[in-house]
């Protein structure tokens, strides 16, 4: 059986750290994503309400 020094294992248990870190940071991207998204159908929806109650008050 071969043993691992242990910076070799502190190396291969941060390389798998920064890869789980950088998979968080891409979900992350993709959640901002679909807010901003949701935001920008949000204020067409309320431009339209919007619109709508001016036509009504005409």
């Amino acid at each position: 059986m071969k043993h691992e020094s242990p910076e070799a294992r502190l190396i291969r248990e941060q390389d798998r750290y920064i890869r789980i870190l950088e998979e968080q940071l891409d979900v992350c991207k993709e959640q901002l994503k679909a807010q901003e998204l949701l935001i920008e159908e949000q204020a067409q929806a309320l431009a339209l309400f919007a619109e709508a109650l001016r036509e009504e008050e005409e």
